[in-house]
């Protein structure tokens, strides 16, 4: 009766047993069988059955906890669940609560793990990461970028930035070359490492520039060495001013309208006495007499001015004389320039019975 009963507690507990595991989750049933394929048939590296169940129940709360929102407690039983027995599915999960949460660098780290053992049933959900993995990657970095003192002009990469420190920069991953420059200080760069998806600070120390050396002093003046007294030459005389040719135009003006008026009377003269001769009378006699003395008197005048202007045309101012100096040599001789008088000029009539004309006085 004894054996029955021991017998009868024992059945008892492993139809307990029995009806746990077939209770829990189909999720918790595929990490079991996963888990079982990876240990492969190793039953020294299996956790125990309670550890196992312990896992199972973990990984049913996180998935649960993830549905719902709450990332930062799945991540807790997630990470529970693969310390136990680390399986594909725990990986993948625990990236997606990291990236979820904003931690994109351990994200990718777990999403890596995730795609090194991709189970085949997992295909899809494996290339799904791998694209999620590289949009991470290609992500910018976020740099706060700051200087001391502030106020300093950046170039990034041979790209000026808008604004002086302090500003904030998204850069692509990979190395950047930051130049700093401001008036007054030395300029300086230094070059940085950006990491995917990530958050740093850029600082530089910007010295002062060192005050500029004082000038150097002047030479000394050169000594000027005198003259010898023999070298010394004597002054030239300045040119004198050219003459006018003013007076010659005037007078050549005046003998062209003389010869004009000349001319005009003549043929009045002629006129007269083509009419006296045809009809001669005292008033015809007198005014070819007239027109006659007037017309001579004009040519008379305009020979005069012509002349006067050929003269003033051709006359040329002299130069002065050289003269030798009789002084020393060590004095200069001193000549005083030629004085140039104005040309003046005046008309005087002359008038006979039968006959006129003009003088024409010129002083120059």
């Amino acid at each position: 009766m004894v054996g029955l009963w021991f017998f009868a507690r024992r059945m008892k507990r492993v139809t307990a047993l029995v009806i746990g595991v077939l209770s829990a989750s189909t999720a918790g049933a595929a990490w079991a069988q996963e888990a079982h394929e990876r240990v492969g048939g190793a039953a020294a590296a299996a956790p125990s059955n309670a550890e196992l169940a312990a896992a199972k129940k973990h990984y049913a709360d996180a998935e649960k906890k993830y549905k719902s929102g709450d990332f930062a407690g799945a991540l807790t039983d997630f990470h529970a669940a693969n310390d136990i027995k680390s399986t594909p599915q725990a990986e993948r999960y625990i990236g997606l609560c990291e990236d979820a949460l904003g931690h994109f660098a351990v994200a990718v780290d777990w999403y890596t793990k995730f795609l090194a053992h991709v189970p085949p049933k997992m295909s899809t959900l494996g290339d799904e990461t791998r694209k999620r993995a590289a949009e991470i990657s290609a992500m910018p970095g976020k740099v706060h970028v700051e200087s001391t003192p502030a106020g300093a002009d950046v170039v990034i990469d041979g790209r000026p930035q808008p604004t002086p420190t302090p500003f904030d920069v998204e850069l692509a991953p990979g190395q950047h070359l930051l130049e700093f420059k401001q008036r007054g200080r030395v300029p300086a760069s230094k070059m940085i490492d950006v990491a995917f998806a990530s958050a740093q600070s850029a600082a530089m120390d910007l010295e002062a520039e060192p005050a500029p050396p004082p000038p150097p002093p002047p030479p000394p003046p050169a000594p000027v060495a005198a003259a010898p007294a023999a070298a010394t030459l004597p002054a030239v005389p300045p040119a004198p001013e050219p003459r006018s040719k003013v007076p010659a135009y005037v007078t050549g003006a005046l003998a062209i309208a003389a010869a004009g008026v000349g001319t005009a009377f003549g043929i009045l003269t002629l006129n007269d006495k083509a009419q006296f001769d045809r009809n001669p009378t005292t008033q015809t006699a007198d005014n070819g007499d007239t027109h006659s003395l007037i017309a001579d008197m004009s040519f008379g005048v305009a020979i005069t001015f012509a002349v006067t202007s050929i003269v003033l045309f051709v006359t040329k101012d002299e130069a002065p004389a050289s003269t030798t100096s009789a002084q020393p040599p060590t004095r200069v001789a001193r000549t005083r320039p030629t004085e140039t008088r104005p040309v003046g000029w005046s008309v005087a009539p002359m008038v006979g019975s039968r006959s006129g004309g003009a003088g024409l006085v010129v002083r120059f």
